[in-house]
């Protein structure tokens, strides 16, 4: 080949790759400014979304919540954040307990992120976790309980902007398996501030409120393989998961472009102004729920949620807070159960983090309060 063709063919792989490389580093560019804003809640930006269409297998990259049909969503198994697993192989946050009964005394505890332990980094600390130590040295210690049960164990099934709704299909459709001796039902704040933020367009069934949108699917070959690129990657995220990358929102709650089908006009504040529940989903979930949970032989145990009511200026939430948690002592005691009454005050106030969610001596102390 004459050294003219030479020169010119280097000069043109030269100038080919300094232009893939001008792109790779506009791509890098483009996907670090956009990851500059970080969903917590959904643990995704640019980069991890790219991790999650390229079917990557780091923990630390996996979403938090997985996406299901009839469960709603699940925390996503084998999450890890901080070097520390978060969510076990089976889908919720602590210890796995295995789906077939034993000899140890087993408990449920569903609710929202003040079960999930949403103000502490390690499932340990969660007060699920906290309770199953108690009762194991209570079990341990007793010679009549010890004769009876080989320790105890308790699942925290607790979801992140869960709803008594979210509750109820968990249960129907997954915990009930686990057949617990006992369930404990830790929620109403998420109801209220759900209901209280979203009276124009309320449905009874949530879809006014709720939207779930928290993993994707990874490409096949030889789209993953192209997605190896910064620059394909930032072209493929800003031109088909634009609404997926959105990371200014509340991943749990319904944006003004989704679509929701409005079934119902209820005027949800004249309803309840006339204590008339029919139309009511927490009394509704609730009651199903506990109906359920006690025909299944389960203990029933009404732990609710406490607000600070100081922090909350809404004051059409906090009055829901406080007309959830009656309508859980009176449920409860229409099905047998246990109420445990549950407040800020039950609860040295530097162990708040916000309005609703405990640090770990908080936690601590809500498991002994149980």
């Amino acid at each position: 080949m004459p050294k003219g063709r030479i020169k010119l063919f280097l000069f043109r792989l030269i100038l080919v790759l300094l232009v893939a490389l001008a792109l790779e580093l506009i791509g890098y560019a483009g996907m670090w400014i956009n990851s500059c804003s970080f969903d917590f809640l959904s643990n995704k930006n640019y980069f991890y979304i790219r991790a999650m269409l390229m079917g990557n297998k780091n923990p630390e990259l996996f979403p938090r919540y997985l996406s299901l049909p009839y469960l709603g969503y699940i925390p996503y198994p084998g999450y890890t954040r901080h070097g520390i697993l978060q969510h076990n192989e089976d889908g919720y946050r602590g210890e796995r307990v295995p789906l077939e009964k034993t000899d140890k005394f087993r408990i449920l505890c569903l609710g929202g992120s003040t079960t999930y332990g949403l103000g502490v980094d390690s499932p340990s600390q969660t007060f699920p976790a906290q309770l199953e130590h108690l009762l194991n040295s209570h079990i341990h210690s007793d010679s009549l309980l010890r004769r009876k049960y080989h320790g105890a164990e308790v699942i925290n099934a607790g979801l992140e902007g869960g709803n008594t709704a979210e509750e109820l299909q968990q249960y129907l459709f997954k915990y009930r398996y686990y057949r617990p001796d006992v369930v404990v039902v830790h929620s109403g704040v998420n109801d209220a501030q759900q209901n209280a933020s979203n009276t124009k367009d309320f449905q009874l069934d949530y879809t006014s409120f709720r939207r779930i949108n928290f993993d994707i699917e990874p490409l096949s070959q030889p789209a993953k393989f192209l997605m190896k690129s910064y620059f394909i990657s930032f072209i493929t995220i800003r031109l088909f998961y634009t609404d997926f990358a959105d990371t200014k929102g509340d991943e749990f709650q319904r944006n003004s472009r989704q679509l929701f089908c409005k079934w119902t006009t209820i005027n949800e504040d004249s309803l309840l102004g006339k204590n008339q529940f029919q139309y009511y989903p927490f009394y509704h979930n609730s009651r199903s729920l506990y109906q359920e949970i006690r025909s299944d032989s389960s203990v029933l145990i009404v732990f609710p949620n406490a607000l600070d009511p100081k922090l909350v200026k809404n004051k059409g939430y906090k009055d829901l807070c406080n007309l959830n948690a009656s309508i859980s002592k009176s449920l409860a005691n229409d099905f047998g159960g246990i109420y445990i009454p549950f407040t800020f005050d039950s609860i040295n106030a530097s162990y708040w983090i916000d309005d609703c969610h405990l640090n770990a001596k908080g936690e601590e102390r809500k498991a002994k309060i149980l």
